[in-house]
């Protein structure tokens, strides 16, 4: 009998003890799991904080990338126009046959090209920063702006006003 009760006490004592390491396993499974749940939580607000700064990266590289394609839209339309003048200031002078007329009216050549010199100097002086004189202030017509630009006078392109 005695032997019986050793038995059962042994036998119980075991599945005391079984169950006893089965808690403790299960308690420390859930330690981990507790610590692998935190460190996830902070690498999904990381993942979250650095997709929000690379959204705006990202929108900061497309306004760049439209304030470039303005500029170039720009500098094509200035490029444009610069050929035209070219284009309009060969013609200009394919017209005329300037080493002929040099020849035959040195005077009035030297007169053109002094002129044309001195108007060319203006425009340095204007596009640098020189204040605009009060009669090219007072030009309003195409005529009456600097012959060699006018294409830097405030009013190039505007309408005429009728006086």
């Amino acid at each position: 009998m005695w032997y019986i009760v050793i038995v059962l006490m042994l036998v119980l004592g075991g599945g005391g003890f079984g169950g006893w390491t089965y808690m403790q396993k299960l308690e420390a499974e859930n330690q981990v799991l507790e610590v692998q749940s935190k460190v996830l939580k902070d690498n999904q607000s990381a993942l979250e904080t650095a997709v929000a700064d690379q959204q705006a990266v990202i929108q900061e590289k497309q306004r760049q990338a439209e304030a470039i394609q303005a500029a170039n839209n720009d500098l094509r339309a200035e490029s444009a126009r610069l050929e035209s003048e070219k284009n309009n200031l060969a013609k200009k002078l394919g017209r005329h046959e300037l080493d002929i007329l040099a020849a035959n009216k040195p005077g009035l050549v030297a007169r053109v090209i002094n002129n044309a010199s001195k108007n060319a100097l203006r425009c340095f002086e204007v596009l640098t920063g020189a204040p605009l004189t009060p009669k090219e202030k007072e030009a309003s017509k195409p005529s009456q702006y600097n012959a060699e630009c006018p294409t830097i006078h405030p009013n190039y392109n505007k309408p005429a006003e009728d006086s």
